[in-house]
C-alpha cells in the first residue's frame, strides 16, 4: 500500500481494510508501505520489521524471507500503472493485480479509450493534448460543452475539472498538468453514473454488482468520492437491460485487455443509447467508503472470503505461467 502519487493516503485506507480482512489462519500477512522516503513493514501484531525492497522480502534473523504473494493496493503510481509489477515479475512473486502491459494501458485514459472502442465499448468524444500547450491552438469544434479536462494518468478524480466555457480551459489544463503531462479533453455525457465491479476467481469472471452514483456536486470528484458528497446505491436503479449491457461491456474489457484480479469499470448511462465508458480502475478502492466493498456486501460476500478467493487465484495463475512476463 502507499505509493508516490496523490492517492497515497487513499491507498493506505484500502490497504489497511484488506490487511485486517485477510484470513489469519490461512495467511501470515505483513503490511508493507511504500512512500517517497522508502519502504516500511509491520507484522499482524503491528510490530515494525525489516524489509528489503530490492528482493521484496521480510528480513528475519539476518536472512531475507521472500514474499509468497503480494496483495497490491497501491493506487496510482507505481502500483496501478504496472511499474512495480515489472519488478514482481522479474522476481517471480505472484501478485493480485493486472500484468504490467495491461496495467500501463488501462492507467492511460486516452490509450484505453482507443483500444476499448475496438472491443465495441462506446466512449465519449475527446481530444488528446499535453501540458504547456497553448489553449487557443486546440480545436474544440467537434466537442460540446460541458467538457472534462483530465490527466491521462491519475485516479480519484485528482486534476479533473469540469468546464462549461472556453475561457476556463487554460486553468483546467494547468490543474490537469499537476498530475500528468498527458491530458485528455472529453465531452461530458449526461446520464446516470454507475460503477461495475469485476473479478476472477476459480477461473471464472464474476461481475460483482452495479452501483449507482448520485453526486451532490457537479460530478463525482474527490469530495464526492471520499467526503460523503455522493449517494451510492447498490444495486443501481437502472433497467435490467441496461444492467446486462453494462456487465457485458465490463466483461469484454476485462477479458479483452487481459485484466486479472479485481477491477472496476465506470460508465455513464444516457437516457437514450448504450452505456459510455468513463474509465477503468485496475486497483480500485477497498476502504470503507469505496464502491467495491459495498458491492460485495450487497451480494453477501465478506471481504475475508473475497480476498481468500483472489489470493488462491493469483497463486494458481503463477503456477501456470512463465516468469518474467509483461502480459
Amino acid at each position: 500500500m502507499g505509493g508516490y502519487s496523490s492517492e497515497h493516503g487513499i491507498s493506505l485506507k484500502s490497504g489497511q481494510a484488506v490487511f485486517k480482512a485477510l484470513d489469519a489462519v490461512l495467511f501470515e500477512a505483513y503490511s508493507v508501505v511504500q512512500s517517497k522516503t522508502g519502504w516500511s513493514a509491520t507484522n499482524a501484531q503491528g510490530t515494525s520489521i525489516g524489509f528489503d525492497p530490492a528482493r521484496m522480502g521480510i528480513l528475519h534473523e539476518g536472512a531475507v524471507k521472500p514474499l509468497e504473494l503480494i496483495f497490491n493496493l497501491i493506487h496510482g503510481h507505481p502500483g496501478e500503472d504496472g511499474t512495480l509489477a515489472i519488478t514482481w515479475e522479474a522476481l517471480g512473486i505472484p501478485y493480485t493485480s493486472c500484468p504490467p502491459a495491461s496495467s500501463a494501458l488501462t492507467f492511460h485514459k486516452a490509450w484505453t479509450n482507443g483500444v476499448v472502442q475496438r472491443l465495441g465499448v462506446p466512449v465519449a468524444p475527446a481530444i488528446w493534448t499535453h501540458d504547456g500547450v497553448d489553449p487557443s491552438s486546440l480545436d474544440l469544434k467537434g466537442l460540446q460543452f460541458p467538457l472534462f479536462v483530465k490527466p491521462c494518468r491519475s485516479g480519484s478524480s485528482y486534476g479533473v475539472t469540469r468546464i462549461t466555457e472556453a475561457h476556463q480551459l487554460a486553468d483546467a489544463l494547468k490543474e490537469a498538468a499537476k498530475e500528468d503531462h498527458a491530458i485528455v479533453i472529453e465531452q461530458g455525457v449526461s446520464g446516470t453514473e454507475v460503477g461495475c465491479g469485476v473479478a476472477r476467481w476459480e477461473d471464472e469472471v464474476h461481475c460483482l454488482g452495479i452501483t449507482e452514483i448520485v453526486p451532490k456536486r457537479e460530478f463525482f470528484d474527490y469530495s464526492a468520492k471520499y467526503e460523503g458528497l455522493a449517494e451510492e446505491i447498490t444495486p443501481a436503479r437502472i433497467p435490467a437491460g441496461a444492467a446486462l449491457q453494462i456487465e457485458d461491456y465490463t466483461r469484454r474489457i476485462y477479458e479483452g485487455l487481459g485484466l486479472t484480479g479485481f477491477c472496476r469499470a465506470d460508465f455513464i448511462l444516457p437516457k437514450k443509447g448504450p452505456p459510455v465508458l468513463i474509465e477503468i480502475n485496475t486497483v480500485p478502492g477497498m476502504s470503507q467508503e469505496s464502491i467495491l466493498p459495498k458491492q460485495l456486501a450487497a451480494r453477501g460476500t465478506s471481504l475475508t472470503e473475497f480476498t481468500t478467493l483472489l489470493a488462491h487465484q493469483a497463486l494458481k495463475d503463477a503456477k501456470n505461467r512463465a516468469f518474467p512476463g509483461i502480459f
